[in-house]
């Protein structure tokens, strides 16, 4: 361990006489100083006074001869520097989407509907909510205002059964599209095509009486 050199008596007057004013400026300063600066030994050692203590030497802050001189032995607390405090995390903005079919000229939702909104509501638990927005939609079977009436009771379909498992109603926006953006595109029947009969139109258009949902919000940083 390192040990500071330490002078008295007749020593001691000689620096205290080649410091002068500077060390009787600063009575508490523990090391012989000349001219600003601490006088050392040969060996490198930090001249202490007859009054220097450890206290003394830790008064002086983490960027004073003290811990220039001494730190190995006084308190590690006393000359580490103070660690910057983290930076907030920020919240994690988070989105969540699901969508999920209707039987033909039908808004009710179905079990599996059901299935895929328990889902939703089980993943955006401790998600601070900003908007969830439910898009209805239909096949192009029927006239465009039948449709668009049927897709906005389809997402309405979607709003009431989230409300009924605690989403905030006054953050959910419902949207009726009609028959707008179709997953699929079918042919109409005929008998030498592809579709041949009403029956097998309905099937082939099932994937576009759908309701989208999706959720904004954000995750509390951790």
């Amino acid at each position: 361990m390192k040990t500071s050199a330490k002078i008295g008596g007749v020593v001691a007057a000689v620096m205290l006489a080649v410091s002068g004013a500077a060390f009787a400026a600063d009575a508490v300063n523990p090391y012989v100083q000349a001219n600003g600066t601490t006088l050392k030994s040969g060996y490198g050692l930090c001249w202490r006074t007859g009054f220097w203590t450890p206290a003394l030497a830790e008064a002086m802050g983490r960027d004073g001869a003290g811990c220039a001189c001494d730190a190995d032995i006084l308190d590690a607390a006393a000359c580490k520097a103070p660690e910057e405090p983290a930076a907030p995390k920020a919240a994690e903005k988070v989105t969540f989407s699901a969508d999920m079919l209707f039987d033909y000229n039908r808004s009710t939702l179905k079990p599996e509907g059901q299935a895929v909104l328990d889902d939703l509501v089980s993943r955006i638990a401790g998600v601070d909510l900003e908007v969830v927005l439910s898009t209805g939609y239909a096949d192009r079977i029927g006239s465009d205002k039948f449709n668009e009436k049927l897709s906005a009771q389809r997402a309405e379909s979607v709003k009431a059964y989230l409300v009924s498992k605690g989403v905030d109603a006054s953050l959910i926006q419902t949207e009726g599209k009609g028959e707008q953006d179709p997953v699929v595109n079918c042919p109409n029947p005929s008998r030498n095509g592809q579709i041949k009969n009403f029956k097998q139109l309905v099937q082939c258009l099932a994937p576009n009486r759908r309701a989208v949902v999706e959720v904004i919000g954000s995750r509390p940083a951790e």
